[in-house]
């Protein structure tokens, strides 16, 4: 039988974002579990912050293992303390993955938060994983075919005709034959951008029809359909976070915040409604993103205040 946390009232969010750590903690979460937290997380953005201070209490936690095992205690404390230090580190592995704990089982290259990689596959083509991103490579004799699970990957294909290279990722693909693209899962939304060659992107709502895109061009697909992307970007700007860059034109403040939160461990909470935010643009340094936090915050008249390492409030 699977044992869930109970939320008897909005009160209890914190103890209810307790008991789903150590829930996560002992191992024993079941897809039902997963489930039933998801639901709860969404339910309410005070549910999300209580469990990211939950979560931030036991990473902080892991960082005492160290202390721990040098101190002198007598015996019984010294066990309670290895178990206390076990079921922190536990509690690292299992928070790492809750997001979707068959991500890793699928994978075959993948980064944490804040990390990024480079792969060179066995065809020649080179493959650079963003931030908090997975994939699986499914070479076969008449494609090379990569599924992305989660986050974002640039692609610099190696030229092959009789085997394209197909990215897919929910329910569509791009599709080229020797190019550089990046393609970025967002929920329930896919992007495709282009810096060099073409690449043809497809959603199978929309049978044989596709949209063919060429250096500087975008597109866009979920639900089974795909559309194209106006005004475009510069070729070069395309997966500019290869290069330490994160670069915002005239994107909304929420969403220019969720980007940031992409590349930092634990989570920023925007506290009270922004009726009047404006759009942001600029330059930030992916090594720097406490200024970057800074420095749209101030956009907007906001103060920042960074709870823990793992919370940053912005109000």
């Amino acid at each position: 039988m699977s044992l869930q946390p109970t939320d008897p009232s909005p009160d209890s969010a914190a103890e209810t974002a307790h008991g789903w750590v150590v829930r996560l903690a002992s191992g024993e979460m079941t897809h039902a579990d997963m489930a039933a937290l998801r639901d709860w997380l969404d339910r309410d953005a005070a549910h999300r912050l209580a469990f990211e201070e939950a979560r931030a209490t036991w990473r902080m936690a892991a960082g005492l293992r160290q202390d721990f095992a040098t101190a002198t205690q007598p015996a019984p404390a010294q066990r309670f303390i290895r178990w206390a230090a076990g079921m922190a580190a536990a509690a690292l592995v299992a928070l790492a993955l809750f997001s979707d704990p068959l991500t890793a089982l699928r994978a075959d290259a993948s980064t944490a938060v804040g990390e990024q990689r480079r792969l060179v596959l066995d065809d020649g083509s080179t493959v650079h994983l963003n931030t908090d991103s997975a994939i699986a490579v499914r070479f076969a004799a008449t494609e090379r075919r990569i599924e992305l699970l989660r986050g974002e990957a640039y692609f610099e294909v190696a030229p092959n005709p009789d085997r394209p290279f197909i990215v897919a990722a929910l329910d569509g693909t791009a599709r080229a034959v020797g190019t550089a693209f990046s393609v970025r899962e967002s929920g329930d939304r896919v992007s495709v951008a282009v810096s060099e060659g073409k690449v043809s992107v497809t959603a199978p709502a929309q049978g044989a029809d596709s949209v063919l895109l060429g250096p500087g061009e975008q597109a866009r697909y979920g639900a089974g359909q795909v559309a194209r992307v106006a005004g475009g970007v510069a070729p070069d700007s395309v997966a500019a976070w290869r290069g330490g860059r994160i670069v915002f034109d005239g994107l909304p403040f929420t969403a220019a915040v969720a980007e940031l939160d992409r590349y930092l461990p634990g989570a920023i909470v925007i506290a009270g409604a922004l009726p009047a935010a404006r759009p942001v643009s600029g330059v930030f340094a992916t090594d720097a993103l406490d200024g970057a936090v800074d420095a749209l915050a101030q956009t907007q008249g906001l103060r920042v205040l960074r709870v823990t390492r793992y919370l940053t409030i912005l109000r």
